[in-house]
């Protein structure tokens, strides 16, 4: 028998659901479906989501704390809750390629890997929402990563410029030179 504190923490979790973009527009039946699948888990502070390399082994949704995603060693992207982790590589079917390091005690739901995939094959409608959803999220990286390569192009561009007018004055005072001393 569920009680009137479970009804209400899984309110308020479906509530969480509802502000992470991967779950957008998804109806609350489905939502209240992955919040029963999922289980809460907490997370030390310098305790590790994966390490680059590793299968994904679940979804996670960060409901408290902050997460560091690092890549190759260094620092790429700083996660406050409330936010999915690890959808990229659990729906593509791939390793991770970067690791997860808890910056702060954290409070995640974990869906467990192999369930969240029988929920996409077995629900079309809750697979169709997350992929889209998820191209969505995706395509806004990816027109992010954009902009800032042009921005790192102008300003490559611009350090070239600077590096041309360099090498113009070292050859305007390596002739004065060569005229001084003929």
């Amino acid at each position: 028998m569920t009680t009137v504190s479970e009804k209400n923490q899984e309110k308020q979790l479906i509530q969480h659901l509802l502000q992470v973009p991967l779950f957008q527009k998804m109806p609350g039946r489905h939502l209240q479906l992955l919040v029963k699948l999922g289980q809460s888990k907490q997370v030390a502070a310098a305790d590790s989501l994966w390490l680059e390399g590793d299968a994904p082994k679940a979804l996670y949704i960060l409901l408290k704390g902050e997460v560091e995603i690092l890549f190759g060693g260094e620092l790429v992207e700083h996660i406050k809750s409330i936010k999915a982790l690890g959808e990229v590589a659990l729906l593509g079917g791939q390793p991770h390629f970067e690791q997860a390091i808890c910056a702060t005690d954290c409070i995640l739901l974990e869906i467990p890997a192999p369930v969240f995939l029988y929920v996409l094959q077995r629900n079309s409608e809750i697979c169709q929402r997350i992929c889209r959803n998820a191209v969505g999220l995706l395509s806004q990286r990816l027109q992010k990563s954009n902009d800032e390569v042009g921005v790192l192009g102008e300003s490559c561009r611009a350090i070239e410029e600077k590096i041309v007018e360099a090498e113009r004055h070292a050859n305007d005072m390596n002739m004065v030179r060569q005229m001084r001393g003929a």
